[in-house]
């Protein structure tokens, strides 16, 4: 289960473009509501940012506890031995059509991303009551309703969540992907500027596409390879014994 958390943290890791243009500007908010005497100091508003970013990795390991809790019901019902295989294969195909929207072949983030819209609807509202995002406190809430926005992205790291077929094990899934998202998460308000501009870079966004690619590739390959390895100790042991 450990390489389930290290492609989580690997994918959230890659995914620094979109969170840029999905969450740059909510950051820039945060800087905005801050009083005048603490727009000077980087620390404060570095502080509100990561209270920020732990709402958001709240909300998003609360997603998959849900997630791995209706994963361990499919995989409880599924007559067949491949179902982790096959959820995990559909989180590949929604991550590679992800990465075929950032070079601009596929409409697929627009898809996912309206799946959630009812019910981000219903969350948005009430991040007006939280303005001015003034404090720790504040900012950690609407990191935590933040949290919930349609994300093409934090929908396959959902699907990845639910093959781990527990609820405890979703959590932690979740946790890492929100985890990898943090340096870049941490920057932008730094950095925004340059982070804008590498985003529309196109070399930038064949290096971003390719790794998506490459972790969607390794999710179903890693469960079949560790399984058919586990299957092969498995039976070795069984016939030392039976000797």
């Amino acid at each position: 289960m450990l390489v389930t958390f290290i492609i989580a943290f690997n994918l959230g890791l890659v995914s620094t473009a979109h969170c840029v243009g999905m969450c740059g500007g909510i950051l820039t908010t945060l800087m905005l509501g801050s009083p005048d005497d603490e727009k000077k100091s980087k620390l404060k508003v570095f502080k509100r940012s990561v209270a920020y970013n732990l709402g958001r990795i709240s909300s998003y390991s609360i997603g998959g506890l849900f997630a791995g809790l209706l994963g361990s019901q499919f995989l409880g019902l599924s007559q067949s031995s491949n179902a982790h295989v096959i959820l995990q294969s559909l989180a590949a195909l929604v991550l590679i059509g992800l990465a075929l929207n950032i070079l601009g072949f596929s409409p697929l983030n627009n898809i996912t991303e309206a799946i959630g819209m009812k019910l981000w609807k219903k969350i948005q509202p009430l991040g007006k009551h939280l303005y001015p995002i003034n404090s720790h406190r504040r900012a950690l809430l609407f990191g935590m309703l933040w949290g919930w926005l349609p994300c093409g992205l934090v929908y396959s790291a959902l699907l990845l969540s639910l093959s781990t077929g527990t609820a405890y094990q979703g959590m932690l899934t979740m946790m890492f992907f929100g985890i990898g998202t943090l340096p870049g998460m941490l920057t932008i308000g730094y950095f925004s500027d340059y982070l804008n501009r590498l985003k529309t870079n196109i070399k930038f966004r064949w290096i971003t596409a390719s790794l998506m690619i490459l972790i969607a590739i390794s999710l179903p390959a890693s469960t079949v390879y560790f399984s058919k390895h586990h299957d092969h100790d498995g039976s070795s042991m069984s016939s030392h014994q039976h000797h």
